[in-house]
């Protein structure tokens, strides 16, 4: 992505390719099986990793933030390549702030707004179309690798199995 994007999240895979042993009864709900494949990422040392807007690193975890931000993925990537708006709501405790991307011709305009005492600065920005589509994109591919190394059962699973 270019530099002048003021906002970046990243996955990284799990050091070690053996899975997670668990019991789970994956659910078909795409929201609840988003929330038990991030409980298993969370049990290993899979990293969320969300910069921008002033602050190198946000104090995201894998568990709750990553996976808000997963279960809210599919609808953002399909509203820009509609070319209309979309966000992401990070709204979990301590984090609790949105970014808005606004798609105008083969730009966006990225805005974060906040409910803490935290400032953006800036407050806004501006990418190419995309690139922020080559940032989610690159998301739900390192999401889905994660998953590999992790919980290979899960990552065959759709959506993610397509990513």
């Amino acid at each position: 992505m270019s530099s002048s994007v003021p906002f970046r999240m990243t996955v990284s895979p799990p050091a070690s390719d053996i899975p997670v042993a668990h019991d789970l009864g994956l659910s078909e709900d795409y929201a609840s099986l988003v929330m038990d494949a991030c409980e298993l990422l969370a049990e290993t040392d899979c990293r969320f990793r969300v910069s921008g807007f002033g602050q190198d690193a946000w104090p995201v975890d894998v568990s709750y933030d990553l996976s808000s931000v997963i279960e809210q993925l599919p609808q953002v990537r399909t509203a820009l390549g509609r070319r209309d708006r979309a966000r992401i709501d990070f709204y979990g405790q301590g984090v609790e702030r949105v970014v808005g991307f606004v798609p105008a011709g083969e730009q966006v305009t990225l805005t974060c707004t906040t409910r803490t005492d935290w400032i953006p600065a800036p407050a806004t920005g501006t990418a190419s179309l995309a690139d922020v589509e080559d940032m989610l994109a690159a998301l739900a591919h390192d999401f889905r690798r994660a998953l590999d190394r992790a919980c290979p059962d899960v990552a065959a699973r759709e959506p993610f199995a397509q990513w």
